[in-house]
């Protein structure tokens, strides 16, 4: 048995609490959570630390099988000439792949993280998912412009799906990359798969997306030309969410990554949805890719769901959550740690199906201990300095 004290425990599911301390079992499971009231008596074996100590961190947006493109892409080009980068470059040899992924999870380990949502095109990071260090949530993403094409892209991604059941059992889903590589044929087909499931899709990651939609021009529009013939391209939609949501009604839950440039407009379309939809934001990588940062006070004022997610190592030097909380912190000062530290715990947890035992301190659950140190702690501040431990 263990105890566990720090300046400040914050469980997330409730107020922070001043010299708590946590009790864990031999199996890292909370049996007790006390509320000293700030009054912290000495009491054996107890150990304490200078910091904050939260739950483990969820990672809910990753590219595992990208991490061996990290600092081999060019930055702040924007997502048609990242996404011509990466078609280019992904390609190398397999245990290069493999040993980089390895290199990935056990970075996102020791920066306490111990759920991720993976995006997979690949059966390249299956193997690492049966570790019991992390609890993954793959989603296998399918793509394809060619309507005549829809009915292989779903068989493409339905024999990953199968082998993950059979040789690599863990949670996952088959999901749509985003609204424009996705045929509406190819969505109509994805639908039954939709249904219950948790569905991850990149949403509005670029203004040329926006302008792909209402014009068949621009940027992204040219850049896909390249690979697609996109003549027949018909979304019958002008509006990329409103053209992903027509066809992501009956989902469980749905993740909208990135929404750098999502506003006012999109919340109204989505309003009907809400309960269900989880905005998720990963700050480093839109400052890699695009040099811009989706309209967080929209969202925070909106009182929406958001998670955090690193997106990968294509797009991000590092594959931390706490790096991403520093990010918002620094340029949304506003917003409270407390709450910075609940999208990056118990929404991610929520998000990807995992909160009955990840992402928050609860009694009986097993969440992981980190502890966040090198704070300013009068102020309640995350510094530049900060770091993350894990502790359990």
């Amino acid at each position: 048995m263990r105890k566990i004290s720090a300046n400040y425990i914050f469980p997330v599911s409730g107020m922070p609490l001043k010299n708590g301390i946590i009790v864990l079992d031999s199996n890292n499971i909370i049996t007790d959570i006390i509320d000293t009231r700030g009054n912290l008596k000495e009491i054996a074996n107890l150990e304490y630390y200078n910091g904050v100590i939260v739950p483990g961190f969820v990672n809910t947006h990753c590219h595992l099988e990208l991490s061996h493109l990290k600092g081999k892409l060019q930055e702040q080009k924007g997502l048609p000439n990242f996404i011509s980068q990466v078609n280019s470059r992904r390609k190398a040899d397999l245990d290069i792949i493999y040993k980089e992924i390895q290199h990935s999870h056990d970075e996102m380990v020791r920066n306490g993280i111990v759920a991720v949502g993976d995006i997979c095109n690949t059966s390249d990071s299956f193997t690492i998912k049966t570790s019991e260090e992390i609890t993954y949530y793959s989603f296998v993403e399918i793509f394809g412009l060619d309507a005549k094409e829809a009915k292989k892209n779903i068989q493409t991604g339905k024999r990953l799906s199968q082998l993950i059941s059979k040789k690599f059992p863990h949670p996952h889903s088959l999901i749509p990359h985003a609204p424009y590589s996705v045929s509406p044929e190819l969505f109509k087909q994805l639908i039954p798969f939709f249904e219950s499931s948790v569905v991850s899709i990149h949403n509005q990651e670029s203004k040329a997306e926006k302008e792909m939609f209402k014009s068949r021009k621009g940027s992204l529009y040219n850049s896909l030309s390249n690979f697609v013939d996109l003549s027949d391209w018909n979304p019958e939609q002008r509006n990329s969410l409103q053209y992903s949501l027509d066809y992501l009604q009956n989902s469980k839950q749905i993740l909208l990554v990135h929404n750098t440039y999502t506003g006012p407009e999109d919340l109204e379309i989505a309003a009907s949805l809400l309960n269900k939809i989880y905005w998720i934001l990963c700050p480093n990588a839109n400052l890699y890719i695009e040099n811009q940062l989706p309209d967080l006070k929209l969202l925070q004022e909106n009182k929406l769901n958001i998670a955090l997610g690193t997106d990968s190592l294509a797009s991000n030097s590092r594959l931390s959550i706490l790096e991403e909380i520093k990010t918002l912190s620094f340029h949304f000062p506003e917003i409270k740690l407390e709450e910075l530290i609940k999208w990056g715990t118990l929404n991610g947890a929520k998000a990807l199906n995992f909160s009955n035992h990840l992402g928050s301190l609860e009694v009986g659950k097993k969440p992981g201990i980190n502890l966040i140190s090198m704070l300013d702690l009068e102020n309640m501040k995350i510094k530049k300095e900060s770091v993350v431990k894990k502790l359990a």
